[in-house]
Formats: C-alpha cells, structure tokens, sequence
C-alpha cells in the first residue's frame, strides 16, 4: 500500500500549526532535530514508529487522521479548524469574517448562474 504523496506531511504541519508550536518546539518534545522534523512535514524523510506514535500524542492526532487523505474528513477538520480559530477572534473580526462569507457565498451564487 502506498501512501498519497503530501497526506502525511500536511497533517503534521496543520496539527503543529493548530497546536501553535514551532519546528523546535516540536522536534524537542519528539527528541528529534528540528531538521528532522522539516523533513518530515516536506516527506524527503519517513518518521520512525517511534515518532509516528509520539506525533500522535503530541498533536492529538489518530493514525487514521495521519495517513489518510478522505475529502470529508478533510472538511471536518477545515470546520473544527475554523471554528477553533474564530473562537481567539474579537468581535469586530467576527464581524469582518461574517461578512466576508456572506460576500463570497453570495458571489458563488451569482457565478453558478
């Protein structure tokens, strides 16, 4: 079984980012280089199992969420994402962010026509 290119690398690098730690941050948890762990997140390099599982726990992650690239799971995430992000938002930013969704669903629609 072969792994789609890029599937395991962004999921790192998305969880690392939706965590808010650095490359250095991380790869000390992992007791890896941050180097190492560029590698991995660009897939010049594979992680070992031993970091696999500790990637996992770090960034809360399972191991389906990791090597599996499905489109569904892949708008859930987007959404939980979102929403994790417009919680740390103040108000006037939520409103910027409300109108600018309402601004392209209205565009969509308009070029769906």
């Amino acid at each position: 079984m072969s792994l789609e290119r890029g599937v395991l690398g962004n999921a790192i690098r998305n969880a690392r980012i939706r965590q808010g730690l650095t490359h250095e941050e991380l790869a000390e948890m992992l007791n890896i280089t941050p180097t190492h762990l560029k590698h991995i997140e660009s897939e010049h390099r594979r992680p070992s199992i031993e970091v696999l599982l500790n990637l996992m726990k770090y960034l809360h992650l399972s191991l389906d969420a990791l090597v599996f690239s499905h489109s569904e799971d892949q708008q859930s995430f987007l959404l939980q994402d979102t929403c994790h992000l417009l919680a740390s938002c103040t108000e006037s930013e939520l409103h910027i962010i409300n109108d600018l969704t309402h601004s392209l669903l209205k565009y969509r629609e308009n070029t769906d026509k």
